[in-house]
């Protein structure tokens, strides 16, 4: 049997956490009938200026405006799962008429993504749920401790990025 060590406790606490707040995010989400993986995948759709690879991508742009478009393998790649994996929910959302997909006019065998007004509208009604559950959640850590703590994770996310590219 393995002895403690710091390392292999965050990992498997930030896997904990993780699994909290996915279940958190099923307690939110169900209330419009979508699941977590539905919703972040929205979000992504959107173009939540708050998912890091958004934040990135656009960060420069000054034209970025919401449901712009988004590429499925764009979702795929800043998720770290395969292409099927989104597809299979993006089809799901689609037959729920929150999301649409139009052929690429620079490349007709990609499809832009975008959501609905429906879709749009559910966003709209999840984000003050949202809002307060996270503003209660990291409330206990103060705005310092806050952004420290996100920072760091910033910088690790950048390092498996890194070792799995």
């Amino acid at each position: 049997m393995q002895r403690p060590a710091t390392e292999e406790k965050l990992v498997l606490t930030i896997l904990e956490l993780a699994a909290a707040l996915n279940r958190r995010g099923d307690i939110i989400s169900e209330v419009v009938g979508i699941t977590t993986q539905q919703w972040i995948i929205m979000l992504y759709i959107y173009g939540d200026p708050n998912i890091p690879y958004i934040g990135k991508k656009y960060s420069a742009d000054k034209h970025f405006q919401h449901n712009a478009g988004m590429l499925a393998s764009d979702i795929a790649e800043a998720l770290n799962v395969s292409r099927p994996n989104i597809t299979n929910i993006i089809n799901l959302l689609t037959s729920k008429g929150l999301v649409e997909q139009t052929l690429d006019e620079t490349d007709r065998r990609r499809k832009i993504l975008r959501l609905t007004p429906r879709g749009i509208q559910i966003l709209e009604r999840i984000e003050p749920f949202r809002r307060k559950a996270n503003i209660a959640l990291f409330s206990v850590l103060g705005q310092k401790r806050l952004e420290e703590t996100l920072h760091n994770l910033e910088e690790l996310l950048q390092v498996l990025k890194r070792a799995n590219a």
